[in-house]
Formats: C-alpha cells, structure tokens, sequence
C-alpha cells in the first residue's frame, strides 16, 4: 500500500500507512508484554 500510494505521490496514502504501521506495532507491544506479565510472573524477581 504504501510503496504503491508512494509511486503516485499519495503522501496522505503514505502517511497514513506510516501512522498505522506504528500503531498497529505499539498495540503489539502492549498485548505481548500483558502476556509476558501473565505466562511468565516469575520473570524479575530477585
């Protein structure tokens, strides 16, 4: 999508796909870090 919206200089189109990236990856980070807390509780403790 993105390299394809890039080649008609569709910046939204690029923009948008960069924002989406980001936060489809932060959302991500979020449920494996809840499922690291929750499969692995003994994880840093001393």
């Amino acid at each position: 999508m993105i390299m394809a919206a890039s080649k008609f200089q569709q910046t939204d189109v690029v923009l948008m796909g960069i924002i989406l990236i980001g936060v489809i990856g932060f959302g991500i980070d979020l449920l494996m870090r809840w499922a690291e807390r929750a499969l692995v509780p003994w994880k840093g403790r001393a």
